[in-house]
C-alpha cells in the first residue's frame, strides 16, 4: 500500500499532486515505537493503508484491505465471522492479532481473545490511516501483539472539512449509511462518526453440515457505530460504540438454522493527557474503561431430531469490563538517544455469566445455577516496559526493548525486543529484528465447565513466540519501491484441546508450531500517476510435534493490484488475489482445498457530475469464482461458502 496523510481536495489530480509530494518526504508512524518515527528507521516490517487507497479499491471493510498486504489472509469460520491470518498463523477469532484504534487496544471478548466478535471486519468511513505491523509486539503492547498489531487511525477534526454524508446500496439487500463531522477551534476540536448498515448477507449453499443437512447459510447483519474524539489543550479523549447482530452462518455446532442468532455491544472511553515538559522530556498517561457482552441464542439441532422435538435451543449471555491507568515518559537523552519508559495496571472481569436450555422440549428456561458454561472471574495485569532508540550513526540505528508482565492467574512473562537498520546507502535499507511475544490464556480456556467436547484449566500457560527477521527494503527511484523479508516463528504452548480418558476434552498446551517464509512487495508509480503493485509470500508451517505441514493454510499467496487514472478526477482500481491450495489435516479423506484467483474492481468518480460529490462503484469477486474456505476435520462435509460477485455503490456528499 502507498501511505500518505489524507488529502483535503476532492480532485484525483490534486490528489496525486500531494501524494507524490509526500513521497518525496519523511513518512512517519507511531505503532511500532510508541512513538513518533519515520517509516523507514521504525525497525520493523510495516504496511500503511491510507484513507485514500481504502477509497480507490473501493473497500467496504478493512478486511477488503487486509488481504492485499503481503502474509496476511483473510477467512470465515462457522460462526460467520473474519479470522485474520498472519505468516501462517491462523485461528479463529484472530486472538493471536492485536487491534488498536487509535493507540487502544480492543481484544474485549475475554472468552476468546478476539476483536472479531463484536467489530468483525470494521468499517473504514473514518479511518485516517492504518499501521500494519507484522511480527511480535508484546514488547510494547502485552498480551496478543503475538503475529501483528494493527493500529487504526481515525480521521480527526483537523482532517475533516465540514460534515461528511455518505449513503451505500449493494447485493445481498445491503444498505448503508454514514455521518462524519469536525469542528475545530482556537484550543478545541471535536470530531465524530455515525454508522448504520443492514444485510440480508449472501445465501450459499452447504450440501452437508454436521448433521447432513443441505440447505442455505444465514448470515444477516445489522450493524450501529458511534465514535467521538476530542482535543483540548493537552487533554484529549476518545469514545466509540458498536452494536452488531447476525445470523448464524452455521452457528456454534456447524448446524444450518434460521432461528439462531448472534448479538454483540462493545464500548469505550478513553481520557489521556499528555506534556512536553521540555524539549527533552514528554509525559503521558491516560485511563480507560471498556466493556463487551454478547448474547448469543443457538439452535444446536433442528426441530423433529432424534430427541429433540422443538430442537435443542441453547442461550448464553455474558459480560466482561476492563478498566485501567497507563503512564509513559519519553526521555530524550542526546540528539541520538531517546529512551520511552512505561507502566500499566488493568483489572479484567467477567460476570453476568448464565446458560439458558430448552432442553428438547418448550421454552429456554434458566439452568446457570445448575449447568452454567462458566463463572464470574477477574484478573489483575501488572506491567512495565522500557524501549531504547539509539543512533550510532546516522546510517545506522538499534532499537531495545523488554516488557514485563504479571497477571494474578497464572504469573509471570518477559518479552524482549531488538532490531538495528542499516542505512547501506539515501535509497537501501537492511533491516533485522528479533522478538518474543505472547499470548495470555482466556477466560474460557481457564474455566470453561459443563462443555461437552472440551472444558477450561486453570493451569494452562501463555502461548509464546520468537521470531527473527531480516530484510532489505528500498527505492529503485522517487516512483518505484521494493521490499524483501524473510522470516522465522517459532511458537510454543500453543493452547489447544488434549484428549482425555473420558470423551471431554481439556484446554492444555500441547502444541508447538514451526513457520518459515518470504514477502516480497514492489510498487512502481507510471507517469500519468497510476499505480501498479504487488506482492508473494510463501510461507512453511510445520506442526513441530507430528512434524507435518500444518492443513488449512496455503504455501503461496500473491496479489497485484493497479490503480490507473482515466482522468484527473476518475480512477480505475483493479486487484486480483490468489490463494494457493490448502492441504487437509492428517486423517482427513476429503479431497485438498483447490487454490483460487478473485478479482476485484472499483471505479471512483469526484466532483464530476456535482461539486463536493464523491461516487464509487465495486465489483468484489468480479468473475464469481467458486471457491471456500476449509472446514476442520469430523465437522461437515462440506467447507465453509463464500460470496459470488458482490456488488455496491456508494454516495459521499461533503457539507462545507
Amino acid at each position: 500500500m502507498i501511505s500518505h496523510a489524507e488529502q483535503p481536495s476532492g480532485d484525483v489530480f490534486d490528489q496525486l499532486e500531494e501524494e507524490i509530494k509526500w513521497l518525496q518526504e519523511e513518512v512517519y508512524v507511531t505503532t511500532a515505537t510508541k512513538t513518533r518515527e519515520t517509516l523507514k528507521k521504525s525497525g520493523s516490517t510495516i504496511s500503511v493503508i491510507t484513507a485514500e487507497d481504502l477509497k480507490a479499491m473501493g473497500a467496504r471493510t478493512l478486511y477488503d484491505a487486509l488481504k492485499r498486504l503481503p502474509g496476511f489472509g483473510v477467512s470465515q469460520f462457522n460462526m460467520g465471522m473474519s479470522s485474520v491470518e498472519v505468516r501462517g498463523v491462523k485461528t479463529d477469532f484472530a486472538e493471536k492479532v492485536l487491534f488498536l484504534i487509535n493507540g487502544h487496544p480492543i481484544n474485549s471478548n475475554l472468552a476468546n481473545g478476539g476483536a472479531n466478535s463484536a467489530f468483525n471486519e470494521f468499517i473504514v468511513d473514518d479511518i485516517r490511516h492504518v499501521e500494519v505491523i507484522r511480527g511480535p509486539g508484546s514488547a510494547l503492547y502485552g498480551t496478543n501483539a503475538f503475529v501483528a498489531v494493527i493500529n487504526i487511525i481515525t480521521k480527526q477534526a483537523e482532517d475533516i472539512s465540514g460534515t461528511d454524508i455518505t449513503a451505500g446500496v449493494g447485493s445481498d439487500d445491503t444498505k448503508k449509511a454514514n455521518v462524519q463531522f469536525g469542528h475545530q477551534s482556537d484550543n478545541f476540536s471535536l470530531a465524530g462518526n455515525f454508522h448504520a448498515s443492514d444485510t440480508h448477507g449472501f445465501d450459499e449453499y452447504v450440501r452437508s453440515d454436521s448433521i447432513g443437512q443441505a440447505d442455505n447459510v444465514d448470515y444477516w447483519q445489522k450493524r450501529y457505530e458511534g465514535s467521538l474524539n476530542f482535543q483540548a489543550g493537552d487533554v484529549s479523549g476518545q469514545a466509540r460504540y458498536l452494536r452488531r447482530e447476525s445470523g448464524s452462518y452455521l452457528g456454534a455446532n456447524n448446524v444450518l438454522s434460521n432461528k439462531s442468532d448472534q448479538e454483540y455491544i462493545d464500548y469505550f472511553f478513553e481520557l489521556a493527557y499528555s506534556k512536553a515538559l521540555s524539549t527533552q522530556f514528554n509525559f503521558n498517561i491516560k485511563t480507560y474503561f471498556d466493556h463487551f457482552q454478547f448474547d448469543n441464542t443457538w439452535e444446536l439441532m433442528p426441530a423433529g431430531s432424534d430427541g429433540f422435538p422443538d430442537g435443542f435451543i441453547v442461550r448464553s449471555p455474558v459480560k466482561h469490563d476492563m478498566t485501567g491507568i497507563e503512564t509513559q515518559v519519553d526521555l530524550q537523552l542526546t540528539e541520538q538517544n531517546k529512551v520511552l519508559i512505561g507502566a500499566m495496571y488493568e483489572r479484567q472481569s467477567q460476570y453476568d455469566v448464565a446458560f439458558w436450555s430448552n432442553d428438547g422440549t418448550g421454552s429456554l428456561v434458566d439452568v446457570s445455577e445448575d449447568r452454567n458454561w462458566n463463572g464470574s472471574h477477574n484478573r489483575d495485569i501488572n506491567a512495565v516496559y522500557f524501549q531504547d532508540i539509539w543512533d550510532a550513526l546516522d546510517s545506522l540505528r538499534f532499537i531495545l526493548g523488554v516488557r514485563y508482565d504479571h497477571y494474578s492467574d497464572f504469573g509471570d512473562t518477559w518479552n524482549p525486543r531488538a532490531s538495528v537498520t542499516w542505512s547501506v546507502k539515501e535509497n537501501l535499507r537492511v533491516i533485522a529484528s528479533y522478538g518474543s511475544a505472547f499470548r495470555a490464556p482466556t477466560f474460557g480456556e481457564l474455566y470453561n465447565i459443563n462443555n461437552p467436547s472440551v472444558v477450561g484449566n486453570p493451569n494452562v500457560n501463555p502461548e509464546e513466540i520468537q521470531t527473527y527477521e531480516i530484510g532489505i527494503r528500498g527505492e529503485l527511484s522517487r516512483k518505484s519501491s521494493y521490499g524483501i523479508t524473510y522470516f522465522e516463528n517459532k511458537i510454543e504452548d500453543l493452547i489447544a484441546p488434549r484428549p482425555t480418558e473420558t470423551a471431554v476434552n481439556t484446554s492444555d498446551n500441547v502444541g508447538e508450531l514451526k513457520v518459515t517464509g518470504v514477502e516480497l512487495e514492489m510498487s512502481q508509480r507510471l507517469p500519468d500517476g497510476s499505480v501498479l503493485s504487488g506482492n508473494y509470500t510463501y510461507q512453511h508451517p510445520i506442526n513441530q510435534v507430528s512434524n507435518e505441514r500444518v492443513a488449512d493454510v496455503p504455501l503461496h499467496r500473491a496479489n497485484v493490484s493497479f490503480n490507473y487514472f482515466i482522468s484527473e478526477r476518475v480512477s480505475l482500481y483493479t486487484s486480483a488475489m490468489y490463494k494457493g491450495e490448502t492441504i487437509r489435516a492428517s486423517g482427513d479423506s476429503r479431497d485438498d482445498v483447490d487454490d483460487y484467483i478473485t478479482v476485484d474492481l472499483a471505479l471512483l468518480v469526484q466532483n464530476v457530475l456535482i461539486e463536493n460529490l464523491e461516487v464509487k462503484a465495486s465489483a468484489y469477486n468480479l468473475f464469481n469464482t467458486d471457491y471456500q474456505d476449509p472446514s476442520p476435520m469430523d465437522v461437515m462435509i462440506s467447507d465453509y461458502p463464500k460470496n459470488g460477485v458482490n456488488l455496491m455503490l456508494e454516495a459521499t456528499y461533503t457539507l462545507d
